[in-house]
């Protein structure tokens, strides 16, 4: 605790802040080595001390005889919960007994441990607090720290390990109760495979004795059959030897006859050829005379052709000049019906002007006989 006093950077106190804190250290020193003296007789003193420091010094000794009594109680129902049969409850009851009786011995020892090294670091930091400092108490508390720290880590991996170990539990336990359920769907598997084993065992074997006794019947069966084709194709075969025989007498007289055929043909070839002979010299003549008949007919043909094409000439102007002298009629006739639709316009103009004329002479004359008979009136 002196090393990391000295190695802890250093803390100060003014005098009088010092000499306070020190005045009150030495009086909690003073009050922490009297409960030391007075521990040890707690337990025989009890009830002493518990008309003197009150009611809850009485109620923690109440408490504890309780746990005494609990204690003894579990402990006489233990050797009773050892069989096989009562396994669980023997544990549950031992852990009761663990957590209702806790080690006294040990928890006094570690009670006066714990206030000896409070002590000590009191009685340090008293000393330090005559130059001003208190380094080592700094360190005691930062250390607590970080050990209170250490330990909340600590229970969080307990905690998470002991949630990982129930998970793990829990899947063990799923796994437990699939691979029973497995293993007794595979029995059932295999019992009924066993069954449609021995079904089809049975079944081949009637099988095999129907298909031996049928393949024997199919056996003798072929044999009747092909010992009838055999009988057929011998049948046959004589038949075939006869027909052979007709047709190579067939085929020798129809070599004579065509031998004989064949002379009589080249004789004919030969009659034939001359004949062909002669009558391509024939027709090379006939063919010659046509050939120059064919000549002078085409020029006869060209002539009569330029001919006819000359008078086709003459026979369009002439049609082509009647037409011209139609048209022209048709013209004089048109002009001469506007001639006289124009000289009847023209009459009937006349006469309606003349008539107008008239009119107009006949008014002047009686508008002057009237000028006449009214001179005579005023005379």
């Amino acid at each position: 605790m002196k090393a990391a006093a000295t190695s802890a950077p250093t803390h100060r106190l003014s005098p009088v802040e010092a000499t306070r804190a020190s005045a009150i250290l030495e009086e909690t020193i003073e009050k922490l080595s009297f409960l030391g003296s007075i521990t040890p007789d707690i337990l025989q003193h009890r009830e002493e001390l518990s008309q003197v420091v009150g009611d809850e010094i009485s109620r923690i000794i109440q408490e504890q005889r309780r746990l005494e009594a609990k204690y003894e109680s579990l402990i006489s129902q233990r050797s009773v919960l050892k069989g096989l049969a009562n396994k669980s409850k023997f544990k549950e009851n031992q852990r009761d007994i663990q957590e209702d009786n806790p080690n006294f011995g040990g928890n006094l020892m570690k009670i006066q441990y714990e206030r000896q090294a409070l002590i000590d670091l009191l009685t340090e930091t008293t000393r330090e607090l005559r130059a001003g400092a208190y380094d080592s108490l700094v360190t005691f508390v930062t250390e607590g720290k970080h050990a209170a720290e250490r330990a909340t880590d600590l229970i969080e991996t307990e905690k998470e390990a002991t949630e990982e170990v129930k998970r793990l539990t829990q899947e063990l336990a799923r796994e437990k109760v699939e691979h029973t359920r497995e293993i007794a769907d595979q029995k059932s598997a295999i019992a009924q495979l066993k069954e449609q084993l021995l079904q089809v065992k049975s079944k081949t074997q009637i099988d095999i004795r129907y298909a031996r006794n049928e393949a024997k019947a199919k056996t003798a069966s072929t044999a009747r059959l092909y010992q009838q084709l055999i009988t057929e194709e011998r049948a046959k075969i004589d038949v075939l030897t006869r027909e052979c025989d007709t047709e190579a007498r067939v085929h020798s007289e129809t070599v004579a006859f065509l031998k004989a055929k064949h002379e009589s043909l080249h004789k004919d070839f030969t009659h034939w050829s001359q004949k062909y002979d002669k009558d391509m010299a024939e027709k090379q003549q006939e063919l010659a005379k046509l050939t120059e008949q064919r000549n002078a007919n085409a020029a006869k043909l060209e002539g009569l052709q330029k001919r006819w094409l000359e008078e086709v000439e003459l026979q369009k102007t002439k049609e082509n000049e009647k037409r011209r002298l139609r048209e022209l009629q048709v013209l004089r006739r048109e002009e001469e019906k506007k001639q006289v639709i124009a000289a009847r316009k023209i009459q009937a103009a006349y006469r309606a002007h003349k008539v107008v004329l008239d009119e107009k002479k006949k008014l002047a004359e009686a508008s002057k006989k009237k000028k006449k008979g009214g001179k005579k009136g005023k005379k």
